[in-house]
Parts: structure tokens; sequence; C-alpha cells
């Protein structure tokens, strides 16, 4: 009884036996070498993906020369069979998804391999009897960790996300705007910024979740599920996430005058230049918005005075002498930033809280 009181007095002072403090560089020179795994884990993931995004963009290095060289990104193109071809290519890329999946995953293996294992190894070992008692506060010690972990990952996650932003994604961006777009969600979660957002987020979940846990293989199959859960859902829903804050206007028309969610970039003079169209409804007189097939059927009508000669004034002059109105909602270009650092403080917010989380669990562990 008596040794365990000591014990625990002792962790809860950030001092060495000879009454020194214990600086924070010598704590993070311990880390390092402790956590070797976890730096491994790191570069490894590192480096394949970096190869993957090297390969990747070389593979399509020759069709996007060709498709310079033919002069198709101006008004009158060289050679218009090239530029059709290499545009039809990167309508449908199967190299491009994959390696945005890999990037996207990139947060799952932090936070399950890095985070996961980080508290629930020492717990499961019990060898944090003998880590936390050593002179320096086991609160210290693990936020130390956290914070050396940080700094390495996060300029790694930034190089990632401009490799892939700004670099392997050009291509695409110029032959085939729709694919390329920032918009996209795979992209929009992978900019060289929101890249470190969600690794900080999943690193210090899958921490939490080790302290809760307590076992190392339990603890990172729950963080691959969390945080696996979790991206999926954002990329499920990241649509709605484009809703919020949109703006109306009743003077956009666009190819189909479909209505309902559209979720599309804005292309060829449909919509202001870089937008993220949302969605699309009719008004009737009063203003009401019409149901499903009240709009189905104003929607077949306009379509068909299009069609005729003449369609891009009849159609409208159609709508205003029946007293309909065609609304589009849509995210303007300068909106992206904004959005993406919504979702970013919520994703900050979240981490902090799992550190304050782990911190409280280990507080009130018996050492």
């Amino acid at each position: 009884m008596t040794t365990t009181v000591a014990s625990s007095s002792v962790a809860s002072r950030d001092h060495s036996p000879s009454g020194q403090r214990v600086s924070w560089l010598r704590l993070m020179h311990v880390a390092l070498i402790q956590h070797r795994a976890a730096l491994i884990t790191i570069f490894v993931a590192f480096v394949t993906l970096v190869i993957a995004i090297v390969i990747g963009r070389d593979a399509v290095s020759a069709s996007y020369a060709s498709y310079l060289a033919a002069g198709c990104t101006l008004a009158h193109p060289i050679d218009l069979q090239v530029c059709a071809n290499t545009a039809n290519q990167y309508a449908d890329i199967p190299s491009f998804t994959p390696l945005v999946i890999a990037l996207r995953l990139f947060p799952l293996v932090i936070g399950a391999f890095v985070g996961a294992p980080l508290v629930a190894r020492e717990m499961e070992s019990g060898t944090y009897r003998f880590a936390w008692t050593q002179g320096v506060g086991r609160t210290r010690l693990v936020l130390v960790t956290l914070a050396m972990l940080t700094l390495i990952v996060t300029p790694v996650a930034v190089v990632l996300g401009f490799l892939l932003g700004g670099w392997y994604i050009h291509p695409y961006a110029v032959i085939n705007i729709a694919v390329g777009s920032h918009w996209q969600s795979g992209l929009f979660t992978t900019t060289w910024w929101m890249t470190p957002v969600w690794t900080l987020f999943a690193l210090t979940l899958g921490t939490l979740v080790g302290a809760v846990v307590k076992r190392t293989v339990a603890a990172i199959a729950t963080t691959m599920v969390i945080v696996g859960g979790v991206l999926l859902a954002v990329g499920l829903y990241l649509t709605r996430i484009f809703d919020i804050g949109a703006v109306a206007s009743s003077r956009i028309f666009l190819n189909g005058m479909n209505s309902g969610p559209l979720s599309i970039l804005a292309s060829h003079g449909q919509g202001p230049a870089g937008s993220w169209l949302a969605r699309a409804w009719y008004t009737g007189p009063g203003g009401h918005v019409l149901g499903i097939k009240a709009a189905n059927r104003v929607s077949l009508h306009v379509n068909s005075l299009f069609e005729s000669k003449g369609g891009a004034s009849l159609a409208p002059r159609w709508l205003a002498l029946h007293h309909y109105t065609y609304w589009v909602s849509y995210q303007p270009a300068d909106h992206f930033w904004i959005l993406q650092t919504v979702v970013g403080l919520v994703l900050l917010a979240v981490a902090s809280l799992c550190v304050l989380g782990t911190v409280r669990i280990i507080q009130h562990s018996r050492s």
C-alpha cells in the first residue's frame, strides 16, 4: 500500500528525482525513441503515397502533353481528334479514384496504427506503471508524445495534400474540370490543409479510443470502424453540407431544366464560373414550390421549347407568362474556403475534446 501511494505521488510531479524540471525537448527525445514503430508507420505510409502519386502523374503526362501541344485549351485547337480523344479518356479515369481513396484513408491509418496503440499498448502490457512514475507527470508525458506526433504528421499530410491537389490533379482540372474540381467529394477532403486536419482528428480519436478500450488490437479495430464510418458519412452527406449558405438565383437556366438535387460543377456558361450547383426547383403562382409531378410536367414543356428554334428566349417567356419561376441554388466559388474552414474547425474542436478526454482518463487511471 505504501509503495502505491508513493508512486501516485511521484507521478503527479513534472520533476526529475534530482528536483530539476524535465525539459520538453528531453521528453520529446524520449518519445521519439519510445514510439519508433509509430514513426516507421508514418514514414512508410508517406513514401507509399508519394510513389503512388508520382506514378499516377507520370502515367498521364504523355496524354497531357499531347493535349497541350494540340492547343486544346485554346479557342481554335490544332487537332480536334486529339482533343476529343483525350477529353473522353479523362472523363472516366480508373487510376484516379483509387489514389484519392488511398489518400483519404491516410488519416485512418494514422489513427488506427499510430493513435490507437499510443496509450492502449502501455495499459495492456502494464508498462504504464513504470512509464508514468519516472518523475514526469503522466499527463505531461502523453501531451508531449501527442505534440511530437503532431509536429511530424502535420507537415507530412500537408505535403501529400499539395502533391495530390496542386500537382497530380492539375492535368485533370485542365482537361475535364468536372473531374478535377476541388468541389468533388474526394478532393474537398484532401486539400493541403484538410488532409492534416483529418489526420489530427483521427490521431486524437484513436488515442482516446485506446485509453478507453485499453487493449491494442481492440483499440485498432474500434478506431478503424469509427474513423472509417465518419469518413464514409462525410463522403455521402457532403452535398448536404454544400447546401448550407447556398445562394438562390432565378436567372440561371440549365440544360434540361431539371429540378431536385444537382450536385454538379457549373460549366459551359451554366452558372457562375467555379461555382457548385446544389439544387433546383420550380415555383408556381403565389411563389409555392411545385411538387415532383408538377415540376416534371413544367420541365418537359420547357425542354421542348428549348429544342425548338429560338428556344433560349421562348422558354423564359413561357415561364413568365404562366407565372412559373425556375430557381437554382449554388455555392459561389469563393465559398469553397469558407466551407472548408467550417468543416476543419469542427474537426479540430472534436480533436481537442478527444485530447481532453484522454487526459481525464489517464489522470483517473490507477498507477
